[in-house]
């Protein structure tokens, strides 16, 4: 229990709120209650709160009889909710979340939470009438001065604005020293909602009013206002509705007012979901017919449905097997029995594909929760979901907080996903917290993916999780047919330094003439991924971080991918001078440039993060798809996962072997899950399909185990170097980020931190450290990154050993210098 303010000599007395911030604190933090509050606050209410010189918005995690008696205890300002937002449920996973990824309690519970409910709260500061008469007399100079005559134009200004209006005379001690002197006072402004919440004006008939039928015939002379009444007898109408039904209302529902015959209220209504359908265009589905594998995989799932009790399956099958319909019929059961569900997808752009198929089988029972919301958008969603007006939420990795009772089943589609590990504070994985929130609720959790990520397949092979298969595609279309090209040979032997191989351009003319349509992914964006001098092999880097810069040909610059630094093209070289620049590489801008040269007849549409600025960019792209508008699709790994296009019937994989080339251990995880996730797109439909992927180092076992589509094969071969290399899934790891604008700094404070683990280790048997050294992206956005990596053999020694240095002196010490250090559990990026 900490203090929430300075020494004193009183004793304080109970009970006192325990509260959480939105801070990287260790809490909870005591506060008063003032009596205004105390029949309002329950454990899970928000409140409003002093904090150091700050007014914040906290949770109010629990309750305390006693408190420090060394510390003035300060008093809460406000509340916000009635009843709590937070429930006992999430209150219990926020703060296993807290310990596990080692933030803070309130950093857990604010990432829970939508950001329409962050309250923001301000001083607003104006003059006092002895302020006024020091003004009046001149008896005030310089930077008071300056300060007294703009409070007096503007009769209250928060900090910030008085520091934007007065600049260099703004003096923050100056400010407080005339508040204290009692020449300027402060209130609290609160905006309590930063959300666009609409209400709605009500109207009905007053209960204490004369009968109806003797009061319709008062009014007879008054053939509007009869006819308005008559109306609201019918039950109490919304303006809106009032207007549609009686456009010529207004006057007549004055008159009605006057006269105390109706009254009016006002409520906050929800908006309309961009994904709500009207009653009337509700055709319920009819589910198709299962296969024999899909029954028997549909009746293991059903069972621990049924049965209530945490159970997790790997649900390991091939693209086009028939995974989402047995989403579909387990959730179904879940509801059947008065539970809920949650079904993570790993991508923005899958969230519409597949809210439009569930909401086909289950009308407007469904809630969407992504990023790609606006504020409000999300906030109504959330608010149906708290509301119980929906029984199913889908979405990205955040979904894993919607406040859902009764759950039944929890379904991670693309499991093995690296985007469901957050990349900020607190740094979970979605799919790994779904697990926890499942076994507090005795749910049934699958994970479904037809490339597992190792640590699940280690999982199923041990018995830890129960493994189910579907091993052919529905009406048992071929899996795709797959050609690896080596481009050396291509080069050497056919002199092709073009990007597309022989076999992959006259493939896609195939396909062009029988106007089937064509995938082409290449992970990677822009034109050329770098410029080089000829003469001295320079090439061109980003000022502000250690990567090369992208020629971006649509608009002619050469970008920084992570901190959008941009520049013109050079002249010359900046080393030596040289005039002789070659641009090396390319990206998805390249190839769709070489694809409309070969094929000029051909529709082609780009989707990577340069074109897909926002959702209705996906929506138009799978219309067009659909409506066979679009011949050639090329894109990065926003088209390689989980879209269904029966008419796709080529797949080519540009630089299939590029992902190889990161300097990480699950660098061919992550090549083999892409390459076969890519190839799961071509013949889903009545066409079989063929893949090409085109690589530089075709004899990488990646691609062997990928062509035959033996997953379990590469499995063998990753799992036996991991286990040699005492790597992930065969122990626990942290990864610790230590960054300053400073490179000698971050260097020192690296090494310290290593020597604070260094001296620990020995007390943690199976564990070990790597580094501290510089990341393989030393430098981003002009700040300096070292990384140290600690691993063992459970995740049990691991937080032991976190909380151990966490207590040191040392460690402390560390924390107070200008050096931010980050730590993640379980890292899935350490560049």
């Amino acid at each position: 229990m900490n203090a929430s303010s300075k020494k004193t000599t009183e004793k304080p007395r109970g009970p006192f709120a325990e509260v959480v911030f939105n801070l990287p604190l260790d809490g909870p933090f005591s506060y008063s209650v003032p009596d205004h509050l105390k029949d309002r606050l329950e454990i899970g209410s928000r409140v409003f709160a002093p904090f150091g010189p700050r007014r914040l918005t906290g949770y109010i995690v629990g309750w305390a009889e006693t408190c420090d008696p060394a510390f003035t205890i300060k008093s809460l300002e406000d509340a916000f909710d009635e009843p709590p937002v937070l429930s006992e449920e999430t209150l219990s996973f926020t703060r296993w979340m807290a310990e596990y990824y080692q933030c803070s309690w309130g950093e857990a519970i604010a990432s829970a939470l939508p950001s329409g409910l962050n309250e923001r709260g301000e001083e607003l500061y104006s003059l006092t009438e002895k302020g006024e008469r020091l003004l009046d007399a001149g008896e005030v100079k310089g930077p008071t001065l300056s300060l007294f005559e703009l409070l007096r134009e503007k009769k209250s200004l928060s900090r910030k604005q008085l520091q934007t209006a007065l600049k260099r005379k703004f003096n923050g001690v100056l400010l407080a020293k005339l508040k204290y002197e009692e020449s300027l006072q402060s209130s609290l402004k609160i905006t309590r909602n930063a959300v666009d919440v609409r209400t709605e004006t009500f109207v009905r008939l007053r209960k204490e009013t004369v009968g109806e039928e003797e009061m319709l015939a008062l009014l007879a002379r008054s053939p509007r206002q009869q006819a308005l009444y008559r109306l609201l007898m019918e039950g109490e109408i919304s303006i809106t509705d009032l207007k549609l039904r009686e456009p010529r209302y207004s006057s007549a529902l004055g008159q009605l007012k006057t006269k105390g015959l109706i009254e009016t209220r006002s409520a906050r209504v929800r908006r309309q979901s961009p994904w709500d359908y009207d009653a009337g265009e509700l055709k319920p589905e009819t589910p198709p017919e299962l296969t024999a594998e899909q029954k028997t995989v549909c009746k293991s799932l059903i069972e621990s449905i049924e049965s209530e009790t945490f159970q997790t399956f790997l649900l390991f099958g091939v693209t086009g097997s028939g995974k989402t319909e047995v989403y579909l019929r387990c959730i179904q059961r879940a509801l059947d029995l008065g539970k809920s569900a949650i079904l993570l997808v790993p991508e923005i752009s899958l969230t519409p594909q597949t809210a439009d198929r569930f909401r086909k089988r289950f009308g407007n029972r469904i809630a969407v929760l992504h990023s790609g919301l606006t504020r409000t958008e999300r906030y109504e969603e959330w608010r149906k979901i708290l509301s119980g007006e929906v029984s199913i939420a889908l979405g990205a990795r955040s979904s894993i907080f919607a406040p859902m009772k009764n759950i039944g089943v929890i379904i991670v589609d693309e499991e093995h996903d690296s985007s469901y590990k957050q990349e900020s504070v607190p740094r979970y994985h979605g799919r790994d917290a779904a697990l926890m929130r499942a076994r507090e609720q005795n749910a049934t959790v699958i994970l479904g993916t037809a490339t597992p990520s190792l640590e699940s397949w280690k999982n199923a092979q041990s018995g830890k999780y129960h493994l189910l298969k579907l091993a052919r595609r529905v009406n048992d279309r071929p899996l795709p047919w797959m050609q690896i090209v080596d481009m050396n040979k291509e080069r050497e032997e056919r002199k092709n330094f073009g990007i597309f191989s022989y076999a992959l351009k006259n493939a896609i003319g195939e396909r062009l003439e029988r106007a089937e349509q064509v995938f082409l992914f290449l992970n990677r964006r822009g034109t050329a991924n770098y410029i080089q001098c000829k003469d001295c092999g320079f090439a061109f880097e980003c000022k502000h971080c250690s990567v090369t810069l992208t020629w971006h040909g649509v608009s002619n610059t050469m970008l920084c991918h992570y901190c959008n630094q941009r520049s013109r093209i050079p002249t010359e070289c900046s080393d030596c001078g040289g005039e002789a620049l070659r641009f090396k590489g390319y990206g998805t801008q390249k190839l769709e440039e070489e694809t409309i040269k070969l094929f000029p007849q051909a529709r082609v549409f780009r989707l990577d993060r340069d074109t897909a600025k926002n959702k209705k960019v996906f929506e138009t792209m799978r219309d067009r798809l659909n409506a066979q508008e679009i011949d050639i699709l090329i894109g990065t790994q926003m088209i390689a996962k989980g879209h269904d296009f029966p008419n796709v019937t080529l797949v080519g994989a540009m630089l299939a072997d590029l992902p190889l080339n990161i300097p990480d251990f699950r660098s061919s995880e992550r090549a083999y899950q892409l390459l076969t996730q890519a190839a799961g797109r071509a013949g889903r439909g009545e066409v079989p399909g063929w893949v090409i992927a085109q690589a530089n180092r075709p004899e990488h076992y990646i691609f062997e185990c990928a062509r035959n589509h033996d997953y379990e094969a590469y499995a063998e071969k990753e799992l036996e170097m991991r286990h040699q290399l005492r790597y992930p899934p065969f122990v626990r790891a942290v990864s610790w980020e230590i960054e300053s604008d400073d490179e000698e700094r971050v260097q020192k404070s690296a090494q310290k931190l290593g020597g604070i683990f260094a001296n620990l280790i020995p007390q943690f048997s199976g564990t070990d450290m790597l580094g501290p050294a510089p990341a393989v992206m030393s430098k981003i956005e002009n700040r300096y990154r070292w990384r140290l990596l600690l691993r063992a053999p459970n995740s049990q020694t691991l937080s032991a050993l976190l909380r151990t240095a966490r207590k040191s002196e040392a460690f402390q010490n560390l924390l107070k210098t200008r050096v931010k250090f980050s730590v993640d559990v379980d890292p899935i990026n350490l560049l």
